[in-house]
Parts: structure tokens; C-alpha cells; sequence
């Protein structure tokens, strides 16, 4: 009888568990970087606004960041597009050459850029058995923070790094991209930027920078 009694109950549970799953992974995008900061594990998504690369958007960066020396701004907010083209712009062009579908999405403190790269370029002994599970080219996306380093030299710090669906352990991050990135020892990547940023902040909804005589 109690058996029969705890039945329905039993199933009501499991029908909780299955719309948590569901909900869990149709909201995986949005749940994503919560779950990986309370595990202490940076991810390679981002829940701010994507931009992508354009001649237009060039521009106007560069309109905006001449008012910093010119107009001597105080500050001035890049929307995602304008972050999207200065990276594209400023990468190293052999790496920038090996990317397709460039764009970038932005978080709080931290950039995401995604795109499509040449499978030959990535070290086939790291990525062991799955090397001949990829195609030509696969999405990848990296993420981490930027820091403005030196006059016209930008850092970006990739912490998190993912080929299709496969997200490679932190540790071996810095093994990856520097092998992307031409043999280097560690991930980070310069960035060639106008010469007057003195500082960057990053947003979910635009990207702030500061002059040389006013660091955030």
C-alpha cells in the first residue's frame, strides 16, 4: 500500500527533474557562465551584445577615439560592432587570416570572439584522438579579459578556449592559443590599437575607453 501511496509522488519528482533538465538545457546559453564562475571555471560564452567587424564600424571607432585626444574626451563607449572591427583589425595578420566569420561578443569585464579556423593551424598532438573528428575549418570560440599593456599594444588574457563543443580544460589553454597564435609560451594575445587608450572596461552593452592621461 505505501508502496503504491509513494508512487504518484515519486513520479511527480521525476517529472520536476526531467523540466529542470529541459529548462536547464534550453537556457544553456544564459546558465552557462553562472555555472562556470560558481565552479571557478571561466567560459567561452558571454550573455552581452555580439558585434561583427565592418569597414563602417572601423570608422567610427576611430572617430571616437580620436575625440579622446582631439576633444580630450573624458571617456568613450564602443558598441560591440566597433570593439568587433578594432579587434579584427588590430589581431596579428597571420592568425587574422586563419579566421572566418569573425565576431565578438562582449561580458562583463571580459570579450568572447568566435569564428571559423583553418583545423591545420591547431596542434593535432593536444587535441589527440578527436584531431580527425574535426572538418577543414570549425567554430571556435575564446574568451578572457583585455587590457590596454603599452601605447598602442592591447592584451588579451584567453582563459577559456573551445573548438565546435569541445571546451579544453583550463590548464591547457595556454598550450592551445599559443600554438594558434605562432609557438608561443602562453595565451596571451596582442592587439594593435590606436595610440591614446590608456584603458578599457568592458560591459555587457558596450565597451569603455579611456584616454592615456586617464586610466579607469
Amino acid at each position: 500500500m505505501l508502496g503504491c501511496l509513494s508512487l504518484p509522488f515519486r513520479l511527480m519528482g521525476l517529472l520536476i527533474v526531467v523540466g529542470v533538465v529541459y529548462l536547464g538545457w534550453t537556457n544553456r546559453d544564459r546558465i552557462a557562465p553562472y555555472w562556470h564562475r560558481l565552479n571557478d571555471r571561466p567560459a567561452a560564452i558571454a550573455v552581452g551584445a555580439t558585434g561583427y567587424p565592418g569597414d563602417a564600424a572601423l570608422a567610427a571607432a576611430n572617430d571616437k577615439i580620436d575625440s579622446l585626444n582631439g576633444w580630450r574626451a573624458d571617456s568613450v563607449t564602443l558598441s560591440a560592432a566597433e570593439m568587433a572591427s578594432l579587434v579584427g583589425a588590430g589581431l596579428d595578420r597571420r592568425l587574422r587570416g586563419e579566421l572566418d566569420s569573425l565576431a565578438v561578443t562582449l561580458g562583463d569585464g571580459r570579450i568572447v570572439v568566435a569564428g571559423k579556423i583553418r583545423t591545420a593551424g591547431l596542434p593535432r598532438e593536444v587535441l589527440g584522438p578527436l584531431a580527425g573528428a574535426f572538418e577543414e575549418r570549425e567554430p571556435i570560440r575564446g574568451a578572457g579579459p583585455v587590457r590596454v599593456s603599452s601605447p598602442g599594444r592591447a592584451e588579451w588574457q584567453v582563459d577559456a578556449f573551445q573548438v565546435r563543443d569541445f571546451e579544453f580544460p583550463r590548464e591547457v589553454v595556454p598550450r592551445i592559443v599559443g600554438l594558434v597564435a605562432g609557438d608561443k609560451r602562453d595565451s596571451v594575445l596582442s592587439i594593435t590599437i590606436p595610440v591614446g587608450i590608456g584603458g578599457v572596461r568592458v560591459h555587457p552593452d558596450g565597451v569603455t575607453l579611456y584616454p592615456s592621461h586617464r586610466q579607469p
